[in-house]
């Protein structure tokens, strides 16, 4: 599915949510404004109604008294047939009202009572009788009457409470219901938005890994390719992208080790032809000859040192170049490196002084390579170190117990936003015009390698005297590698 498909159905999906919440907030609304108008028009009517009736059993219960006790009742009979239909009109219109089954059950019995009451009166007028004092069979029925009255109000006002309730009920579940919806709602709005998120935070993620890896030169580095969305073609173009950087990566790594391999014979030769030349062999020289062919050896010496550095790094990242781990004194080791520096020294005036408190610190190396990347930082550092200037070397501890070893000179330093980029391959500090001799920018990325080889760490940082200071890390020999050590010496 395209990622503008997932939003588009992310989007929709909350849609219909709301719509269900709100179809659901609507149906609830209605049901409490049916009982409402149920309560309003239907119950407060009956119990109108049973009023009235209450008042037409109390004028009914009069004039029937009446009757019976003056000379004249033919004008209170006629008043007693018009009350009578005017309850049972009453009674007609209370039927079409009720609800409840008890409302239906006492209006039944308020009905019969009425009965009751004109059989009572019919019996009694067929005696022709005059009372002194209200008749008791008359009597009884009309409290009767009255008191089913009673009983059929508090009916209809028990019914107008179950009302009440059950609006009350219906207005609890639709809360209820309302806060299951929205809570529903939430939760799946969350979980669909999660969805796309991820859906599309994922293969960013992975996108941005593996543009990091690719410009660390991990070219070996694929994203997966799953599916049919943008970010699987992008995948898919990302890792043919990768995988032509990695044949091209690696056409420049054979041209390089080939060349760098082909180099060496024929350097050798020179170099061997130039000193051969310069100790007059082949015969005497004069002075402007031999600085000449002194000039051209120099110049072959460091061609040597790039094809050598070259190769290195050809080795390097083939993870063929190999260590022979041992305890040594690396005191001895830093005192050999400044003696083959002698020579370059005594030309610019420049003194290599090594500052150590302790005659003997043994650490865990390889010499050679270890000689190696002391070699490179002198290099440097008699490079753009200023004539009749000092080098010094101090050999000391680091925050846990590693051997440090800090080489110092007196040049133009590092620039701060180079000081991490001078350890890569190729990399050089520009300042101004290009120093003699500055070589290709492969000794301090050779350094670095080789160091993290030995579970060190390389880094430079600035020379309060001025200049630069080159430090690394070496791990200490062991007690028993240095009791070892000592008794193969």
């Amino acid at each position: 599915m395209k990622v503008s498909s997932k939003i588009i159905l992310g989007f929709l999906v909350l849609m219909v949510l709301a719509i269900i919440v709100v179809i659901n907030q609507l149906s609830a609304i209605h049901q409490i404004r049916s009982a409402n108008q149920d309560l309003s028009e239907i119950n407060v009517k009956s119990a109108t109604i049973v009023q009235e009736m209450q008042k037409s059993i109390d004028l009914l219960g009069d004039d029937s008294r009446k009757y019976f006790v003056v000379n004249d009742p033919l004008q209170y009979e006629q008043q007693i047939a018009l009350l009578r239909e005017e309850f049972v009109d009453h009674v007609a219109r209370l039927r079409l009202n009720v609800k409840s089954p008890r409302e239906e059950a006492e209006l039944a019995n308020l009905e019969q009572a009425l009965n009751d009451f004109w059989a009572v009166f019919n019996r009694l007028k067929k005696q022709k009788q005059t009372w002194a004092d209200d008749p008791p069979d008359l009597t009884v029925a009309v409290n009767h009457l009255d008191k089913q009255a009673e009983i059929m109000l508090d009916a209809v006002q028990g019914a107008i409470k179950d009302r009440v309730a059950a609006a009350s009920q219906i207005a609890t579940r639709a809360e209820h219901l309302s806060w299951t919806a929205g809570i529903f709602a939430f939760s799946l709005g969350i979980i669909v938005a999660w969805l796309i998120v991820r859906s599309i935070n994922d293969p960013l993620r992975r996108l941005t890994q593996g543009t990091r890896a690719i410009a660390k030169g991990q070219f070996w580095h694929r994203l997966p390719a799953r599916g049919n969305d943008e970010f699987a073609e992008l995948a898919r173009d990302f890792n043919v992208m990768t995988a032509r950087l990695g044949e091209l990566d690696q056409m420049k790594k054979d041209f390089v080790s080939h060349v760098s391999h082909d180099l060496k014979a024929p350097l050798a030769s020179i170099r061997q032809i130039m000193h051969l030349l310069l100790q007059q062999i082949p015969g005497t020289l004069n002075e402007q000859q031999k600085s000449l062919i002194q000039l051209s050896y120099n110049s072959a010496e460091r061609l040597a040192s790039m094809v050598g550095n070259l190769l290195d790094v050809s080795r390097m990242e083939a993870g063929t170049m190999e260590y022979q781990m041992k305890a040594l004194d690396i005191i001895p080791v830093i005192n050999g490196v400044i003696d083959e520096f002698d020579v370059q020294t005594r030309e610019k005036g420049i003194r290599l002084r090594l500052q150590c408190d302790q005659p003997s610190v043994f650490v865990e190396c390889d010499r050679e390579r270890i000689v190696q990347v002391l070699g490179n930082l002198y290099e440097n550092a008699l490079k753009f170190s200023p004539n009749a200037s000092e080098v010094v070397t101090r050999v000391g501890y680091g925050i846990r117990q590693e051997v440090m070893i800090s080489v110092c000179d007196s040049g133009p330093g590092v620039p701060d936003d180079h000081k991490e980029r001078i350890f890569e391959k190729f990399h050089q500090v520009k300042s101004g015009k290009k120093v003699a001799g500055q070589g290709v920018g492969l000794g301090l990325a050779i350094c670095k390698t080789i160091v993290k080889a030995h579970r060190g760490e390389i880094w430079v940082e600035d020379n309060p005297q001025g200049g630069s200071v080159f430090s690394f890390l070496l791990q200490p020999a062991t007690r028993e590698e240095v009791v070892t050590c000592g008794q193969s010496a």
